[in-house]
């Protein structure tokens, strides 16, 4: 192969800028020509021979190998390459066999004589590498995935607009280093995703590294630190309805740890941790605080941490949606040590703990140790510095950057029909241009005054199309300055609680009778028979039946005769009165539907009670399994009367991924 082949002689061992300075002095009589390929250590006889053509000293000086010419120009290959880098700005990067297409391509449209393949219409291996070899600055490189949503939003409008409102608060308040904080939220896995890189036989086919199980366990913790590397104590989310006192083991002094059976953010445990930050922040009337925090529901719908950062001086400024990537000080600087110092505490604990595997009880100090490793000066002030927070630079990102948004930077609608007459007349009223001729592509190869199809014209760099219509249907996040009246009557009128309803709330429920979310037992039977309604069995395990003499005396007989109802799946539970129904608790609900007189029962959890009135939030039956539920992803709530409720379900047991198992 060519570019296997080692070089043998010291032919064309002189460098191109020694001999084109050679043959400018020899031609400006500067220099005789011994003299001149003594001074730039150049071949006498070949400076004679470059001397005798009648071309400039650039090209002279160029080196040939014998009848064999390279297949594009210097000129050809920066197009090519430009091209490239381009695509690769734009997040739509060329591979290997999408660049030899191109090259093929790009010879054949411009008729430039080419020895590449016509058969498979690629250009060849060979070429490829000589042409990396020639631009060092292209290489073949592994892509990072990058959302669509981020390559959008990361445009120059959102940018500006957030570093507009930052500048206003900037200048209002004055905020120092130790004034502006950022908090973000990050998962620790008892199963760390992306494991360090070891050192292993050369030439393996595959590597392995000993992990706890195929998928981790997942704990939430909120971070949070200033401009100044002042870092607040985190707080630890734990996938579990009560804590245990070995979540605190290892932690970080002053730690606060909470549990909820998910695992993640909720609204009232942010309220809980944003008094832990104003307990360590100290804002004060004279010294306000700027908090930076994402668009997250917990963090944008919260009324309550809101009003409670009104009343503390606490400003907080939301980031553009899908934007953290870049203006995310926590993001920019400090996550990524932080997953890989913990991951090397995962490893370590592994083989110092052969034959036992990391559970939850493990993370707090893993957590602990990988936290005090990461937590340094340097990577909190270069996160603010990088993303032009503090110091305030809004113009701190490069033009490159925003690349990748052009693509759906639409451009503007056709034209009216009232301007399009007017450019119709103009135009007629202008020369027509000359006509196009028979074929696109020449016959003979280019000349230099012949202008070449570009690359661009070839492979069109994606561009999205023209929207004509705007959907003004949905609320969009946005950057804004979350504690500012204006904003907060707006998401205050939004996200209001709804008021109590004069009258119970009709579900839509299916005809077929279903009790406990699961399908009953239909039995044909005569009309003069006793039908048998099995309720539920309570804690002690005896079985509720209700009698009928006959069908009329039985509720609803008209839409219910002739039907027996059993359940397959009984829930144990017991009755219970306003004052045994507390928040949190899980009941089960009886739920009548007054236009096909039909009923159904619902898991739920209580949210609060009012007299005879309760707001629960519903659950669902997970994929049909033997009673477990879950809560479903758009929240279910409602209320519900007392009477309604049928009892109180005290026996479960909490599974992985929120869902809950009721015995």
């Amino acid at each position: 192969m060519v570019r296997k082949y080692k070089r043998k002689s010291t032919q064309h061992s002189w460098s191109e800028e020694g001999m084109k300075n050679a043959i400018s002095d020899c031609k400006a009589g500067n220099l005789s020509v011994a003299m001149a390929a003594k001074t730039y250590d150049v071949p006498l006889t070949t400076l004679y021979r470059k001397m005798k053509l009648n071309s400039s000293a650039e090209e002279a000086s160029q080196k040939k190998l014998g009848r064999y010419r390279p297949t594009f120009t210097k000129e050809q290959e920066q197009q090519l390459r430009d091209y490239i880098l381009l695509m690769e700005k734009r997040l739509f990067g060329l591979s290997m066999r999408d660049f030899r297409s191109l090259a093929y391509q790009y010879a054949e449209l411009n008729r430039i004589p080419h020895s590449f393949c016509k058969k498979t219409a690629l250009a060849g291996e060979d070429w490829v590498s000589n042409f990396l070899k020639r631009n060092p600055e292209i290489s073949l490189r592994l892509p990072e995935k990058t959302s669509a949503a981020r390559a959008t939003a990361f445009n120059r409008p959102n940018v500006a607009n957030f570093f507009a409102l930052l500048g206003e608060l900037m200048d209002k308040y004055h905020f120092t280093a130790s004034q502006i904080y950022n908090c973000d939220e990050t998962g620790l896995s008892t199963v760390p995703n992306k494991p360090s890189k070891i050192l292993s036989l050369k030439g393996k086919k595959q590597i392995g590294s000993l992990s706890s199980a195929e998928r981790g366990t997942l704990v939430t913790a909120e971070i949070c630190v200033s401009a100044s590397g002042h870092y607040i104590p985190p707080l630890l989310i734990f996938p579990r309805v009560r804590l245990n006192p070995l979540f605190d083991v290892g932690l970080p002094p002053d730690s606060v740890v909470v549990c909820h059976p998910s695992g993640w953010m909720q609204t009232d445990i942010f309220v809980v941790w944003f008094k832990h930050f104003v307990r360590y922040a100290k804002p004060t009337n004279t010294d306000s605080v700027l908090l930076i925090m994402d668009g997250h529901a917990t963090h944008t719908k919260n009324i309550e941490m809101m009003e409670l950062a009104k009343s503390t001086n606490v400003h907080i400024l939301i980031l553009p949606p899908h934007t953290s990537h870049r203006l995310q000080p926590l993001d920019v600087s400090y996550m990524f040590p932080l997953s890989a110092f913990y991951e090397q505490e995962v490893r370590a604990w592994q083989r110092n703990h052969p034959g036992k595997v990391v559970t939850i009880h493990n993370v707090g100090a893993l957590f602990g140790k990988a936290y005090q490793r990461a937590s340094t000066q340097q990577n909190a002030t270069s996160g603010f510095q990088n993303t032009g927070i503090f110091p305030y630079n809004p113009h701190i990102f490069p033009d490159d950057l925003f690349e990748p948004s052009e693509t759906t930077n639409r451009e503007l609608p056709p034209t009216p029909p009232a301007a399009l007459e007017n450019l119709i007349q103009e135009v007629n009223n202008t020369t027509p241009p000359p006509a196009a001729t028979t074929s696109s592509i020449p016959d003979k190869p280019q000349s230099k005054s012949q202008k070449l199809l570009a690359p661009e014209e070839i492979l069109p760099i994606p561009k999205a199309d023209v929207q004509l219509k705007q959907r003004t249907n949905r609320n969009r996040g946005k950057t804004m300055i979350l504690t500012s009246t204006p904003n907060m009557e707006e998401i205050k009128e939004k996200h209001s609680t709804p008021k109590i309803p004069t009258k119970a709330v009709k579900r839509k429920i299916s005809s077929s009778p279903k009790i406990n979310n699961c399908p009953v037992k239909r039995k044909q039977e005569n009309k003069n028979t006793e039908k048998k309604v099995f309720v539920e069995s309570d804690l002690s395990g005896s079985n509720e039946t209700i009698s009928y003499a006959d069908s009329s005396e039985s509720p609803d007989a008209e839409n219910e005769s002739e039907l027996s109802f059993e359940e397959d799946r009984p829930l144990h539970y017991s009755t219970v009165s306003v004052a045994d129904i507390h928040p949190n608790d899980y009941v089960l609900i009886d739920l009548q539907d007054e236009a096909k007189k039909t009923k159904k029962r619902f898991v739920a959890q209580v949210m609060c009670a009012k007299k005879n009135r309760i707001n629960v939030k519903f659950m669902r039956e997970y994929r049909q399994s033997k009673n477990i539920y879950v809560f479903p992803a758009i929240p279910d709530e409602s209320e519900v009367f007392l009477n309604e409720i049928i009892g109180r379900l005290h026996s479960y047991e909490l599974l992985r991924y929120g869902k809950i198992k009721f015995l």
